[in-house]
């Protein structure tokens, strides 16, 4: 039964978040595209430069986007070939590295946060503000719906 208790697969809330998905992902990766980055990596940045004085390791990345563990891997590696971010032992835990931006991944930050923030205020286009946190709230909802029914949310999964 969809949400709608109707059968018209219009109303199916799966390929609804898979359009929004994928034109968001488009969108994204052609504003980055001219400074050699993909959407993802630029959201990936944009995380690393907001905990830049508590560097996560992996699987706080891993969990922050529900990706899995090989694609967290091959992002990082990715990244890091292209010079953007760098690994660290942690200092408690040998067996984890932080993640960390260069010098050439905060420049990308600074790059593309006003692209990112343009794109999400059209995204946000005719809403009020009590309007967006009731749906900030409904999508959060969704994700741990997702979450508990079986696997991650595979919403970044890939490039």
């Amino acid at each position: 039964m969809t949400p709608t208790n109707s059968t018209d697969p219009a109303s199916r809330l799966g390929p609804k978040l898979n359009s929004i998905t994928n034109s968001f992902r488009r969108i994204a990766d052609e504003s980055t595209q001219e400074l050699g980055i993909t959407g993802t990596q630029s959201f990936l940045l944009g995380y690393l430069h907001c905990l830049e004085d508590r560097p996560p390791c992996q699987r706080d990345i891993e969990e922050r986007f529900n990706i899995k563990h090989p694609t967290a891997t091959g992002l990082l590696d990715r990244m890091a070939e292209r010079g953007l971010v760098y690994f660290r032992e942690d200092e408690t835990d040998r067996r984890r590295k932080r993640i960390l931006l260069t010098d050439k991944g905060a420049e990308a930050v600074r790059r593309t946060k006003d692209r990112l923030d343009e794109l999400d205020a059209r995204l946000c286009q005719g809403f009020t503000p009590q309007e967006l946190a009731t749906l900030n709230a409904l999508l959060d909802r969704v994700v741990e719906n997702a979450k508990a029914a079986g696997g991650k949310c595979r919403q970044q999964e890939g490039e």
